[in-house]
C-alpha cells in the first residue's frame, strides 16, 4: 500500500542501505533510511535507537509501527517500545538452526510471504 510510509531501519551505513535497495530495485519502496549514524550510533536493539527512528519518522505512537527484522533482540526492543514485530527468517544466520521469537507477532521464512499474514498492507491504492 504505498499510502503507508516505509522506512529502512538499519544497523548499517546509509550508503550500504543505499547500495542493498538499489541492487533489489526496491530504492522507491522508502521514504527514508534510519541509519546508525542517524540514531548516534547506538546499537539498534537499545531504546535509544527505536526512539530516534520514532523521532527521525515523525511517529507519536508506537503502535503505529510495524517492524520487520531477523534479529530476536531486535524484535524484543520493539516490544518493549510498543511496536508490532515480525521475525523475518527462521533460520539463523551463522548456524542455520531454527529460531523462534516469542516478543513477535507473526514469523515468516522470508519477507516475499509478509502478503500471507498482512494481505492488508497490499491492497491496491
Amino acid at each position: 500500500d504505498p499510502t503507508i510510509p516505509k522506512y529502512v531501519f538499519t544497523a548499517s551505513v546509509r550508503a550500504h542501505a543505499e547500495r542493498c535497495l538499489h541492487a533489489l530495485g526496491i530504492e522507491d519502496l522508502f521514504v527514508d533510511i534510519i541509519d546508525v549514524k542517524s540514531c548516534g550510533f547506538v546499537t539498534k536493539h537499545s531504546r535509544e535507537a527505536f526512539e530516534a527512528a520514532m523521532r527521525i519518522a515523525s511517529v507519536n505512537d508506537p503502535e503505529r509501527c510495524l517492524f520487520l527484522d531477523d534479529s530476536v533482540k531486535n524484535l524484543k526492543m520493539a516490544k518493549e517500545m510498543g511496536w508490532r514485530g515480525i521475525l523475518v527468517g527462521r533460520k539463523a544466520r551463522d548456524t542455520g538452526e531454527i529460531i523462534t521469537c516469542d516478543d513477535a507477532e507473526n514469523e515468516i521464512d522470508c519477507i516475499y510471504d509478509l502478503a500471507s499474514i498482512l494481505p492488508k498492507l497490499f491492497k491496491a491504492s
